[in-house]
């Protein structure tokens, strides 16, 4: 049994195919009231039509029917003759069978004109092309940030097109939202010169027969849909009709009209998981200076790269800057950019931004904090931030909740990110500190996050006060200096988190840039000091300074010495007995104890000389033994050597330990924004310490 949209369908096709047109408002009102079983009078009374008049039209409607049907129908009988040509019909619906598809009219090679709102854009135009079609896409997201172009490439794709726009402006101010029903209604009566019924879902049902029958092809634009968005990029409730809008009609697949949608932020409804998502790119420099040529603006200055840089190839940033250089610079770009580039926030740029704050503040407060305090990243110097750079912001919330918060960023596309890293663009970064107060709290703050960390298991709280303990020595050196070597050593050799010859963050922000780099930062020191220069009195001084720099290059030489031993072989076979030769030898700044101790194991060591297979027989039976008793001379005479027994899961937290220290590092050595001595400080003396300690330093 056909239903009553179906019915409407099938008499459509076979009035458009005899008169080449649809159903006029009074018949599609007689024929509705038929399929209803209403008397004439009936359909009178509810349309305010005169009963003899309905009489009359519905005379003249049956007979046309009859004619569109090759069978005599009436108001009584006309349900059995649709069923027929239902059942015999191998023809597709009006919409799809008519040479008016949407699909086929479709320019299919865009040559994109030479005008400033199209520069840089022929790739956008070409895959949308692709999307509607080669994959009959029929509802597509345009999604990106504020001024990247979204509404702008949609209106002008659609103007090389040259479709009917049906324009759904949904509104910047959550106040003044477009309401679906009123703009449905609105379409009916203005657009396809109908009178809309009155039930909400009746209109869209209205909306869909004249959308599948209209001869001409149609799309539909909603713009700047992200405001009736909440949060989680859901629809609010008040706002819900718009799904029953895209899912009941825009999506069917017999309505002759495609959907395009512009949103600042990712659509997340399950329904409407067929909305072809596009993020729309920003514009290449490529496309910037094509841009300004056109206004005779000189390209030829390094000053495009960095304020194409500055600004992300914001399309309408392009744009609005364009007046100010041709007005008061006389076209110099780069003049423009001397005087400006420290004021990347003004007029309609800081405003467009500044929205964008302000929606995220009234939407989603953990996001907008979030935002704000990755401003404290000085990203000249570290391009990309890993996710635990992200998670050490989110101190105020739940840590099952942290991906949720850093993807309402990205779905909003306010942070940048690939490969699992995250940025900031220069202007987003911009007013982030502008909006963040506290910019002292935030660090210490942060600091807490990255201590918390290792608070969970107990022995990463003991490797934080060995830590503490190997380090307390009396020198110009700082104990951070201290602390910050000795951690990298442990994550070389007792970790395996890092390699000997790999360049060490961390370490270097201390001097040193990889372990195997430690001999040479002992060497420079005692080769560029002209030990006779030295004033008496500082001498003592910079002897301690020698011989500490000597004693971390003796612990890294152990460790190599360490690793060397649980090699299963190696050559030559005296490499291992010159190495505990160099390290004991004359002149060397080694405590006597520990000298003894490694040259009675170089003593237990096969001769090197004997026939390489019964060397390397003792060496395959005592090895193992052998290296742990150098392991426990390390211990007792270096502190150093010790088993942590952690697990592949401890080492992937402490991996994250270290970048989040590392980020936490170019915020106090490289920040461009003002941070007090006494945090300053309060962090640095702080770092790589247990949390015992860091309590009993509040006290």
């Amino acid at each position: 049994m056909m239903n009553e949209q179906e019915a409407l369908e099938i008499v459509n096709e076979a009035i458009f195919q005899k008169e080449g047109r649809k159903l006029k408002d009074i018949e599609e009102l007689i024929f509705i009231g038929a399929f209803q079983n209403l008397t004439y009078g009936k359909i009178a009374e509810n349309n305010d039509y005169d009963e003899q008049h309905i009489k009359n039209k519905g005379a003249d409607f049956w007979k046309l029917l009859s004619e569109a049907l090759g069978e005599k129908v009436s108001k009584n009988n006309f349900l059995g003759a649709l069923e027929r040509r239902q059942d015999c019909s191998a023809k597709l619906p009006l919409s799809l069978s008519s040479n008016n598809s949407l699909f086929q009219e479709l320019t299919t090679e865009i040559n994109v004109p030479k005008k400033p709102d199209f520069v840089g854009r022929e790739e956008a135009f070409a895959h949308l092309n692709t999307l509607i079609t080669g994959r009959g896409a029929k509802v597509i997201g345009i999604y990106g940030k504020g001024g990247i172009g979204k509404t702008t490439l949609a209106r002008e794709y659609l103007q090389v097109q040259r479709i009917k726009i049906l324009e759904l402006n949904v509104g910047m101010d959550t106040e003044y939202i477009t309401s679906v029903k009123s703009w449905v209604k609105r379409q009916i009566n203005q657009q396809f010169k109908q009178k809309a019924k009155k039930k909400f879902i009746d209109m869209l049902e209205q909306l869909k027969y004249l959308l599948q029958n209209e001869e001409e092809k149609v799309v539909i634009l909603i713009d700047n849909l992200e405001t009736a968005l909440d949060e989680k990029g859901k629809f609010k409730q008040e706002h819900r009709d718009y799904i029953e809008l895209i899912t009941r009609v825009l999506n069917h697949p017999t309505v002759n009209a495609i959907t395009l949608i512009t949103c600042r932020e990712e659509i997340n409804e399950a329904k409407l998981s067929f909305v072809e998502s596009y993020p729309l790119p920003e514009l290449s420099e490529l496309a910037w200076r094509e841009f300004f040529s056109i206004f005779e603006i000189n390209i030829n200055t390094l000053a495009l790269s960095e304020i194409h840089k500055a600004y992300g190839g914001n399309a309408l940033v392009m744009k609005v800057i364009t007046h100010p250089i041709e007005t008061y610079y006389g076209g110099s770009l780069e003049d423009y950019w001397l005087d400006n580039k420290q004021f990347l926030l003004k007029g309609q740029i800081k405003d467009l931004i500044a929205s964008q704050f302000d929606r995220l503040f009234e939407h989603d407060r953990h996001a907008y904090n979030l935002l704000c305090r990755l401003g404290i990243y000085p990203y000249q110097e570290i391009p990309r931030v890993q996710k635990i750079g992200l998670f050490c912001l989110l101190w105020d919330v739940k840590e099952s909740e942290n991906m949720q918060v850093i993807e309402s960023l990205q779905r909003r596309y306010l942070i940048e990110f690939e490969a699992g890293k995250y940025w900031l663009h220069p202007v987003i970064r911009a007013e982030s500190l502008t909006r963040l107060d506290a910019l002292d709290n935030t660090l210490l703050l942060m600091k807490e996050e990255i201590d918390k960390l290792l608070v969970r298991d107990e022995k990463f709280q003991h490797f934080l006060e060995w830590l503490r303990e190997v380090t307390l020595l009396d020198s110009d050196f700082t104990p951070l200096d201290f602390r910050a070597f000795y951690l990298c050593l442990e994550y070389v050799y007792s970790f395996g988190i890092f390699a000997q010859d790999e360049f060490l963050e961390l370490a270097n922000f201390f001097g040193i840039p990889s372990m195997e780099e430690i001999g040479e930062v002992f060497f420079n020191f005692i080769t560029s000091t002209d030990v006779s220069k030295i004033e008496e009195e500082m001498k003592v001084v910079y002897e301690i300074h020698e011989y500490l720099l000597y004693d971390l290059l003796i612990d890294k030489r152990l460790y190599d010495i360490l690793k060397l031993g649980r090699c299963s072989s190696f050559d030559p076979k005296n490499y291992l007995a010159s190495e505990i030769d160099y390290l004991t030898g004359d002149g060397q700044y080694i405590d006597l104890e520990l000298k003894q101790a490694l040259q009675t194991l170089k003593s237990e060591l096969p001769d090197p000389n004997q026939k390489e297979e019964l060397f390397d027989a003792w060496w395959k039976t005592n090895s193992k033994n052998w290296a742990e008793k150098l392991r426990k001379v390390m211990i007792e005479y270096c502190n150093i050597g010790h088993d942590w027994q952690f697990n592949r899961y401890d080492y992937l937290l402490l991996e994250e330990y270290y970048h989040a220290n590392v980020l936490l590092l170019y915020c106090l050595y490289y920040c461009d924004y003002h941070l007090t001595d006494s945090v300053r400080n309060k962090i640095k003396d702080e770092l790589f310490l247990p949390i015992a300690e860091i309590e009993k330093r509040k006290e």
